[in-house]
């Protein structure tokens, strides 16, 4: 294999780094949003399946090894690999490219750094779970705790659904090989390779049913939409299905709902992972029937979502398109270098085609780059706008309190003290004033009676009596009595 100091250095860095800063700016992009953006698993696919083409079987050129090997390695350290003591040659996986280049059959020589960082990301959900275990569904769906745990399952998630390809890759090449049981090292290395596999593909398959579960009921919903629901019954259901779409949104947020094939489109680009690792790993003895599947594979994947239209975003759908764009054309220089070598295996321009192959990896590193950290400046200034929005409503909410104006423009500050002083206008005459108080005076029982204010009550109009109006006053009480 070919060392990073034989190749320019401002490539290597450009193609290096593209990796780890998509990763990174759309990890904080989304925890800032508080929700997953399916820029940042497409950004992995896409890696994955340029950086799996190093195993096609085909005399690639020192450049492009070099930099296929550069984009499979993980920004984290690969420590695990680091306590093997077993004799290199012993491990090489005897078929094709792998047995050309050397490759260890050990999933954790191959695997570990990026077990390592799938590791960190369960670690963190289960904190978030230990946290939100005994809380209530109600409580999770409107608490920042709530949204916490759905920011850390859906990175461990993402994780399973961009690093597929690898891990199915990696998994394969340790179980064929069953005559590896040498020591610790080996049997724990081919037990944590069958695990992890099965472990993935179970929760995929358990991702997939609970993806249905939320279609179906979307479907029950539209055609109850006419029945009403009030019973504690029906609320803690609606609660539990609002906690479930939330918990699952980032696989088909981003996609339209309205057929099976666009809700269920990220389960479809888990089937390509599928197809294109089978491929590379059944077909060694075949280079030109291997590398032209390859691109039937991708030109097919193409055409189908062009076909269904499942974006609901047209940022997505650019990002999709342009991706698979990358993949199908290196996928095609690398079948001309297959095609090419068969007929002349002493063709000389295998460094050129590397070149070709590196600038379009290039470019679709600084494509993904460039795309996440823009959407990273995109969240911060939205949230800081809306921050000072709410700064702003805090304001003029505080300012208006207490201060009342009236119709003709005078300000009131304290109109409930200056209300308190005033009394009902008194509708008596002055002469029934006068009676009152002096019967008043000499009866004790209606003393406290006539102390009464008694004002006009206006009876509403009605459709017999539209004119008349009745007024009640207090009862007259004559001198004599």
């Amino acid at each position: 294999m070919t060392k990073l100091a034989d190749i320019p250095k401002p490539v290597v860095n450009t193609v290096v780094a593209a990796s780890p800063v998509t990763s990174t700016a759309f990890t904080i992009a989304n925890a800032i949003s508080g929700s997953f953006s399916l820029n940042m698993m497409m950004c992995l696919i896409a890696t994955e399946s340029l950086a799996n083409m190093q195993f096609l079987n085909i005399n690639h050129s020192n450049f492009a090894s070099t930099i296929y090997s550069a984009m499979s390695s993980s920004y984290i350290p690969n420590w695990i690999a680091s306590f093997n003591d077993l004799d290199p040659e012993l491990l090489i996986f005897p078929w094709g490219i792998f047995q050309e280049n050397q490759i260890s059959s050990l999933f954790l020589d191959n695997f570990g750094d990026a077990l390592t960082e799938t590791l960190a990301h369960l670690g963190a959900f289960l904190l978030m779970a230990c946290a939100t275990f005994s809380m209530r569904i109600e409580k999770l769906n409107s608490s920042s705790m709530g949204k916490l745990y759905v920011i850390t399952f859906s990175f461990f998630a993402s994780n399973l659904f961009g690093q597929f390809q690898s891990l199915l890759l990696n998994s394969v090449l340790q179980l064929l090989k069953v005559n590896l049981f040498l020591d610790s090292y080996s049997i724990i290395s081919y037990l944590t390779g069958y695990l992890t596999l099965s472990l993935t593909i179970g929760l995929l398959v358990f991702f997939f049913f609970k993806v249905l579960s939320i279609f179906n009921n979307r479907i029950n919903r539209k055609k109850n939409a006419l029945r009403i629901l009030s019973n504690e019954s029906s609320r803690r259901i609606r609660n539990e299905t609002k906690w479930l779409e939330k918990k699952y949104e980032f696989l088909f947020d981003d996609f339209k709902q309205s057929h099976k094939n666009q809700f269920f489109f990220v389960f479809w680009m888990a089937a390509f992972n599928a197809f294109y690792i089978f491929l590379i790993i059944f077909l060694q003895n075949a280079p030109v029937v291997q590398c032209f599947l390859v691109v039937v594979l991708v030109l097919v994947f193409i055409l189908f979502p062009a076909a269904i239209k499942p974006f609901e975003n047209k940022t997505i759908a650019y990002l999709y398109f342009f991706n698979f764009a990358c993949i199908l054309l290196v996928a095609i220089l690398n079948l001309a270098l297959a095609i090419t070598q068969y007929l002349n295996p002493a063709f000389s321009g295998v460094e050129a085609q590397g070149k070709a192959v590196v600038s379009i990896i290039a470019i679709n590193a600084g494509t993904n780059a460039i795309i996440s950290l823009g959407e990273l400046l995109i969240v911060i200034y939205q949230k800081l706008k809306n921050y000072g929005k709410e700064v702003k409503k805090r304001k003029e909410k505080k300012s208006n309190m207490g201060l009342f104006r009236s119709a003709t423009g005078k300000t009131h500050k304290n109109l409930s003290q200056e209300r308190k002083s005033g009394f009902p206008r008194d509708s008596r005459s002055i002469r029934e004033k006068k009676i009152i108080n002096k019967t008043s005076a000499s009866n004790p029982l209606t003393k406290d009676f006539f102390k009464l204010k008694i004002r006009e009550v206006v009876l509403p109009k009605t459709k017999a009596y539209a004119t008349r109006r009745r007024i009640l006053r207090a009862p007259s009480i004559s001198a004599k009595s």
